[in-house]
This record gives structure tokens, sequence and C-alpha cells, in this order.
């Protein structure tokens, strides 16, 4: 059973991951300002996308302006210029709410072709189970994954085996 995320991949004979760059702000702290609807999450499905939350501390969290993975130091060279994307991205959408930001960072994540995960076995190592939930999915995946992967075992047809394979 290999489930070890990103470094899955350097035990299948294919590539099924590529990794991005994701890049995000927190506001300073705005407490008694009652201007978002329930703490609901605001995800903008543009390319690159563009998500924005609310925080227990009071601040607001904007991220995105995803960028394909190139290095570590490369990725982080770009993080004030991201930074001003973002806030701009936030200004146009929600021009009336001051934000200045506080903190922000980098961090790098991959996707899958279609964004769902992958689940089983592949041809090369038929003994061998993966469950590779990536873009933010491993946890959400990992019980579908748990369950699909027991059910192969014990010899039960488990129609998520097709949805996630490896040859889709």
């Amino acid at each position: 059973m290999i489930a070890c995320g990103y470094e899955s991949q350097r035990y299948l004979p294919m590539r099924v991951q590529q990794l991005h760059s994701t890049y995000a702000i927190v506001s300073e702290p705005m407490p008694g300002y009652s201007f978002w609807y329930r703490k609901a999450l605001v995800w903008e499905t543009d390319h690159p996308y563009l998500y924005m939350r609310t925080t227990d501390d009071h601040r607001i969290l904007i991220g995105g302006k995803d960028i394909p993975y190139t290095d570590p130091e490369k990725r982080d060279k770009l993080i004030s210029l991201k930074t001003r994307q973002l806030e701009r991205s936030f200004s146009k959408l929600l021009p009336d709410i001051p934000f200045k930001t506080d903190f922000s960072w980098a961090g790098t994540f991959a996707y899958t072709k279609d964004g769902l995960p992958y689940i089983g076995s592949v041809r090369q190592l038929p003994h061998t189970y993966f469950a590779l939930g990536f873009g933010g999915n491993g946890i959400t995946f990992s019980i579908l994954a748990a369950q699909i992967i027991r059910d192969v075992i014990q010899g039960k047809k488990n129609e998520g085996i097709d949805i996630f394979a490896f040859d889709r």
C-alpha cells in the first residue's frame, strides 16, 4: 500500500501528477468588522482560480493565482508580485472592504489531469495498491480509497475502482 502523497510518483511507471505553486495572503485582524456572510468560502473558478475566506481571528485569507511549478527559489521570488495580484483581485471583487496584508506565503501542490485521485494498482505492480489524492483532496478521498482497496483485496466488486483507475 502506497499512500505517501507527492512522493508516491517515484513508485509509478507513468506521470500522474503535475506540480504547481500556489500563493496566499492574510489580512491584518479586523475585529468588529462584520462583512462576511456566514463565514462563506468564496471560490472563483477562473484560471488561475482565486479563493477567499475569513479566519477565526477576524482576518481575510486569499489564495490562488497558481502557476506551473518550477523550483522553490523561483516560486518564492514571486511572492511579492503574487501578493499584489491577490490584493488587486480582492479589491476588484470587494472594493468597499479595507484589506491590508499582514502575511504572505507560497506552497507547492499537485494536480491530476482531471482533478480526481488515483486509487488502485498499475499493471507493472499488480500487488501494490495506491491511494493518491492530490490538489487538496487527499483527506477527502482517503476514506473512499480505503474502502475501494479493501473491497479489491477481499475480492468484492466496488464501482469506484473504474472511476479512479490509472488507465481511465
